[in-house]
């Protein structure tokens, strides 16, 4: 009888070789643990095999263990911590004490019912895989009581660790797994995470090391009580995606880890760096520029001039008009010399980058570029897209190019190159020669998965990788609070005229001013023109020069951006297509601002890959712009709860981990 086996296992010893180890991490849980280990034991003692079941109490300060121990249950191990080290460390305890053929981990919440023991075990004994992973995504689950990190894992990040770590499992962080012993013991020997990613990490490992990794279909229940703080962790999860790659960029994984029953990531030996530093050069626009990607460029060169690896930087910017100055370098990082060589719209751009690198001749080249950085004529941005080339081939540099878009995705109209359909069609195919071109560089990143698949399959690429866009400023966290100002401040910011147009914007702010509020509405216009369309804002403030309450900034100083996102209260994006992903978005997160977002196939992919959140409108439609901003206006409780999830998206991987990325690939080339 159920009830007869119940009994026997719980005072009849098992052997020392058991069928099956269920290892439970657990911390200040004694309101849920005795709960979970009875429902436990009362099913998996009728399946008819040896079991044992582990405890990692992971320095509890409350009466889990002590309540365990009043259990007595002989097949019941109890491993105590002296301090709370995270979940992984419990995890990777009980993983490394196990002693049977199997070992199963699973959450003490329950949140995953114990039945669902069986076909994920099958996977292992019938159909030889080593690790198999119960998941919320496969064919056959159901979940309830899915919480809001809980569908940022699902959905804005998936993507992102398919790409960023080639894991392929839909959903890596539900706490039901399974390991065959051997795949256990190795890959939780070879575990330096202690946080919420370890899982993430023993994924990783799996892959690495050949292991074939199943997904089954589990239920599951987002239980009450959860100790998962989802901002910090969410943060973390995506530093670590970062950790991990580093990790085996420096050989970490290939060594042999000691023969000890714990190995932390502090007795990881790290790798010596060489004495020899970087001399880089970047290839990109700079403040006080008014090139697109300048902004990216300043906060990539910050953050590229405080690492330790790096020498010397040279930055081949476009030239300024006379008698406009360039920034101070300040002296707090690697020696960095400012080198106009280029100009906007210049046919010979090519050449010149190619001379300036001649005559400088750094140990790499960075370019910081989209499709229309060097001109907004076809024929000179086309030869200016030349340059990665020249430098490799006449300079004999390597060249490692950061491409914010591609011609595939953009839409030419919007983007300033538009005409008849034949005048498109050459501009296409034009933009494959220059794709090709790119393609010649020595390494291609993209910020974007869908973009890395197209290169992949279109261009039959070799050498293109993602690199995450990353966040500019370790802002504080935003109070989400009202301003009490009594105005409500709508902002809109960029680089104007091509894709992001404000008459719309403008016409629908005139309709707001028609609602009866008590607050004053104000409409920001931060920002300049497009390189592209100059005069553009100029003929817009005519047109529209008897609406009231609009401000039009002009070019945005750094030292200014905060204060322009901090005083929104929405953050407008009035964008007729998108060239890649947004670093305007990635700004509004940091700040903690609710967005109005248009509603269109490329730009919402981002989103939901990057893990935002908006309302949405319809494009060119001025009535929808205005109902989708007077949603956010009307309810502050909806701003606040857009923007806590904004500002977590955005806090995913900062710039100087995206800059190690960099480093990494770079000195992975050099030393190849």
């Amino acid at each position: 009888m159920p009830y007869q086996n119940y009994e026997d296992w719980k005072t009849t010893p098992v052997s020392d070789n058991p069928h099956l180890s269920i290892v439970i991490p657990a911390y200040n849980e004694e309101e849920r643990i005795v709960p979970t280990v009875g429902a436990i034991a009362a099913y998996v003692s009728t399946l008819g095999f040896e079991w044992e079941l582990i405890v990692a109490d992971d320095g509890s300060t409350d009466d889990t263990v002590k309540l365990l121990q009043e259990l007595d249950l002989v097949n019941l191990r109890v491993l105590i911590a002296a301090q709370n080290g995270g979940k992984g460390s419990a995890v990777r305890r009980g993983m490394l004490a196990a002693r049977g053929d199997y070992v199963l981990f699973t959450d003490a919440d329950n949140s995953t019912p114990i039945e669902n023991v069986t076909p994920v075990l099958k996977k292992l004994t019938d159909d030889g895989f080593d690790v198999a992973v119960g998941s919320r995504a496969a064919d056959g689950a159901s979940e309830t009581n899915k919480s809001f990190f809980r569908h940022l894992m699902s959905g804005g990040l998936r993507l992102l660790v398919r790409y960023v770590l080639n894991i392929h499992v839909k959903d890596t962080q539900c706490g039901f797994k399974m390991y065959t012993k051997e795949a256990a013991q190795k890959l939780h020997r070879q575990q330096t995470i202690d946080g919420f990613s370890f899982d993430l990490e023993s994924l990783y490992l799996a892959s690495k090391h050949g292991y074939k990794v199943a997904e089954v279909g589990v239920e599951w229940m987002d239980a009450p009580g959860s100790k998962v703080d989802a901002k910090k962790e969410a943060i973390r999860f995506l530093q670590d995606m970062t950790r991990i790659r580093m990790n085996d960029l420096k050989g970490i994984y290939d060594r042999e880890p000691q023969n000890l029953p714990i190995i932390d990531a502090t007795d990881m030996p790290e790798v010596v760096a060489s004495e020899k530093k970087l001399n880089i050069a970047v290839v990109s626009p700079y403040p006080p520029s008014k090139s697109s990607l300048n902004e990216y460029g300043f906060h990539f060169i910050q953050a590229l001039r405080q690492k330790p690896e790096v020498g010397q930087i040279f930055i081949l910017t476009d030239t300024l008009p006379e008698g406009e100055p360039y920034p101070t370098i300040t002296d707090d990082g690697a020696s960095t010399t400012i080198v106009p060589c280029w100009e906007f719209g210049a046919l010979n751009n090519a050449l010149r980058i190619q001379s300036a690198v001649n005559v400088l001749k750094p140990d790499v080249v960075y370019f910081n570029i989209q499709f229309a950085s060097f001109a907004s004529s076809r024929v000179a941005g086309a030869l200016g897209l030349l340059s990665p080339v020249l430098v490799k081939y006449l300079a004999r540099i390597p060249t490692i190019v950061l491409l914010h878009n591609i011609m595939e995705t953009v839409d030419l109209k919007s983007a300033g190159f538009g005409g008849s359909s034949i005048m498109e069609y050459i501009t296409r195919k034009a933009g494959e020669v220059a794709t090709r071109a790119i393609l010649a560089a020595d390494l291609v990143a993209l910020t974007i998965p869908k973009y890395v698949e197209i290169l992949n399959e279109k261009y039959q690429a070799k050498n293109v990788f993602l690199a995450p866009h990353g966040t500019f400023d370790d802002v504080p966290e935003p109070q989400f609070s009202e301003h009490n100002n009594g105005k409500l401040n709508i902002m809109t910011f960029g680089k104007f005229g091509t894709y992001k147009k404000v008459e719309p914007l403008i016409e629908a702010f005139a309709k707001l001013q028609q609602i009866d509020r008590e607050q004053v509405l104000e409409l920001v216009i931060a920002g300049s023109d497009s390189p592209n369309v100059k005069g553009y804002l100029e003929n817009v403030k005519h047109q529209y020069h008897s609406i009231d309450g609009i401000t039009y900034t002009g070019y945005v100083a750094e030292e200014d951006v905060p204060r322009i996102f901090q005083e929104a209260d929405v953050v407008v994006f009035p964008y007729t297509s998108t060239t890649g992903s947004s670093g305007v978005l990635h700004q509004a997160g940091s700040f903690g601002r609710s967005t109005v977002l248009p509603n269109f196939g490329d730009f919402a992919e981002v989103i939901k890959e990057e893990g935002y959140t908006g309302e949405f409108f319809e494009p060119d439609n001025v009535d929808s712009l205005a109902e989708a901003i007077e949603n956010l206006l009307s309810n502050p409780e909806r701003r606040k709860e857009q923007g806590q999830q904004n500002y977590l998206a955005s806090k995913g991987i900062p710039i100087a981990d995206v800059v190690d990325w960099y480093l990494m690939h770079t000195e992975r080339y050099l030393n190849n």
